[in-house]
């Protein structure tokens, strides 16, 4: 069907089969840092983004009129069968042919029953939509607990949408985007693996879940990390990867550190003095988001806005905000 179109969407996502459960961590232990980049895939249901007619012996179908569909509506099922991939959809469009058929959907929260009657296509049946079933996005891997199997990345949500299943994966930085006046930068970066890890929670602190057996921690390393009374003003590094898959570290000043209660994204405020990572990308940029920030070798937060007025300013979270959505706790 080549006209059923699946549109990734760049953003910088079912939890069958995992479980968050509570875990301590003490002061002394260590845990991997991450600074690798990564693709992060949410599947967030089937969206329809646009429609268009189908053309059969000179006649124009349109199925998605009959079912009163339109752009921004999520599709449910189908003949009576659940439907959250593209490749769910195909399958029931394969076995319906030109029958019509029950179509459920959601518009602004309710749920719409129709009938909708698929077309013939080149060589196969459409229903004249072209679809969304997933948001692609890039961001930076915070940190991973191997004794827990539990990783954190990206330091902040990627959608308010909700999500049925999600994967990362490793990514390569192929080019930087340099940042202009008023617009963000931003690191091109393609997919080189299989999943290394499932999702299980897109939160306001980032996107968390648990690696999968292909989880690599051959290249990271160990080390302690710090809450956010420990935390000094002045000299930290973030470790983050600009080109290729090579972790880098790169010196910043922190300062100002807010007095936090509860779970606020932007705890650190930092300033880039590398003049290495000013030259290659301008500062902070678009998928940088989940760099570690480190101090004096312990982690202490992860990067999650920049200025758009100048892109040496930027922001983090706390660590133990990203740790206190996966049910971790700190203990002495």
């Amino acid at each position: 069907m080549k006209k059923l179109i699946v549109f990734l969407f760049l953003a910088s996502i079912f939890f069958a089969g995992f479980e968050v459960y509570a875990y301590d961590i003490s002061k002394d232990d260590t845990l991997y840092i991450g600074g690798e980049s990564v693709g992060i895939k949410l599947n967030n249901g089937i969206y329809v983004v646009g429609t268009f007619g189908i053309e059969n012996n000179g006649v124009i179908y349109k199925p998605w009129a009959e079912a009163g569909l339109r752009e921004g509506d999520r599709i449910i099922s189908l003949n009576g069968i659940d439907v959250l991939t593209t490749k769910d959809l195909l399958n029931v469009l394969s076995d319906t042919r030109d029958n019509s058929v029950l179509i459920v959907y959601e518009r602004n929260n309710k749920i719409i029953e129709s009938v909708i009657t698929p077309a013939y296509d080149d060589d196969s049946y459409s229903l004249g939509l072209y679809i969304k079933d997933c948001i692609l996005g890039v961001g930076t891997l915070t940190y991973y607990i191997s004794e827990a199997n539990i990783f954190g990345s990206l330091g902040h949500k990627i959608t308010d949408d909700e999500f049925y299943s999600g994967q990362i994966y490793e990514a390569r930085v192929t080019d930087i985007v340099y940042p202009t006046n008023e617009r963000a930068g931003e690191k091109k970066a393609t997919i080189i693996s299989d999943s290394i890890g499932s999702i299980v929670k897109n939160t306001n602190t980032g996107v968390h879940g648990n690696g999968t057996t292909s989880f690599d921690t051959a290249d990271m390393t160990r080390h302690g990390f710090k809450t956010r009374d420990e935390i000094n003003l002045g000299k930290a590094e973030i470790w983050t990867c600009v080109s290729g898959t090579s972790v880098e570290k790169f010196e910043i000043e922190i300062t100002n550190l807010q007095k936090q209660k509860n779970k606020d994204i932007k705890g650190i405020t930092f300033r880039v003095t590398d003049q290495e990572l000013i030259s290659r990308a301008g500062g902070i940029i678009q998928g940088m988001s989940g760099s570690p920030i480190v101090q004096d070798n312990m982690l202490i937060g992860a990067v999650t806005h920049v200025s758009l007025k100048d892109s040496k300013l930027a922001y983090g979270i706390y660590i133990e905000w990203m740790f206190e959505d996966m049910g971790i706790n700190v203990i002495d």
